[in-house]
């Protein structure tokens, strides 16, 4: 059930103005590293280093927030089933 309750909270939260800020701003970190990937100089691995990351950071945030979602969701959906077996 907790799984459920933090996935519609995280649902919840990633509709409102502080969520859609964070979202553009993932998306913009994302945008970012793939455009510095496209022009850093390929002879320099720091700065390829740092593109992939800031690629790699923005890939993650959205997978977190993406599984917290879909994992309460389908904890919702067991809860329910089990509801309706019993009721």
């Amino acid at each position: 059930m907790d799984v459920a309750i933090l996935g519609e909270q995280v649902d919840n939260f990633w509709r409102t103005d502080v969520g859609r800020f964070l979202s553009e701003h993932i998306e913009e970190e994302r945008a970012a590293g793939l455009e510095a990937l496209t022009t850093v100089d390929a002879e320099n691995p720091k700065l390829v280093r740092e593109a992939q990351n800031m690629v790699w950071r923005a890939a993650q945030m959205k997978g977190w927030i993406s599984q917290a979602i879909m994992s309460g969701l389908k904890a919702k959906m067991v809860l329910e089933d089990r509801m309706e077996d019993n009721g």
